[in-house]
């Protein structure tokens, strides 16, 4: 009887061990959920901080001058819109051409004696900025009531939109303007007047996010 109650003790004692491990442990799988609020943004920018450079050449050696333009002003006055493409597409500037500032005071004279004066009417550059891409934003310039389009560049680094593009002045049309300074400062250049301008545009963009 005693070794009955043994093997007995004995079986429950495997019964319970074996129990034990094959039951399954349950866990907490419960999960938390994170909810994001959506963040809407406005765009827009003040147009007295917005920069304006042209790039010329000259002499064989291709010597650069750089002048901006210190009047500017656009039709995005205390507007705001929900992206930056909105913002850029449909934008329509004036430029002074008269505010050129190269830093000699005796070049923008001649500039715009000799240049400016015959490149635009009244020393007004008018135009828009119109379809912008992923690759580059297309531009369009009225001179003396003749529209040219011109292909620009762009980057936008630390809230700045940058737009770059080159202009050949002979194709823009302004052949007369090109004889004009290129006889003026024929000495000056050592003979060589280039055709190519470069312009960069550095437009400060302001962000509203809410």
């Amino acid at each position: 009887m005693i070794k009955t109650t043994k093997r007995f003790t004995l079986l429950l004692t495997v019964l319970a061990f074996v129990t034990s491990c094959t039951e399954p442990k349950t866990k907490d799988v419960s999960k938390t959920t994170i909810v994001k609020e959506k963040t809407t943004c406005l765009y827009s920018f003040d147009e007295t901080a917005i920069k304006v450079y042209w790039a010329g050449y000259k002499t064989e050696d291709k010597l650069k001058v750089v002048g901006q333009f210190k009047e500017l002003t656009t039709d995005r006055t205390n507007q705001i819109f929900p992206s930056i493409k909105a913002l850029v597409e449909g934008t329509q500037f004036s430029i002074n051409t008269a505010s050129s500032n190269s830093g000699d005071e005796i070049r923008d004279l001649s500039l715009k004696g000799y240049f400016f004066n015959l490149f635009t009417e009244n020393f007004e550059i008018e135009g828009g900025l119109e379809e912008m891409t992923d690759d580059s934003i297309t531009a369009n310039i009225n001179s003396f009531g003749t529209v040219k389009t011109m292909q620009l560049s762009y980057s936008i680094t630390n809230e700045v939109l940058k737009m770059k593009g080159t202009l050949s002045i002979e194709e823009f049309g302004a052949l007369k303007a090109y004889n004009s300074i290129h006889k003026k400062c024929f000495d000056l250049h050592k003979g060589k007047t280039w055709d190519e301008v470069n312009v960069i545009i550095e437009v400060p963009i302001l962000k509203d996010c809410k």
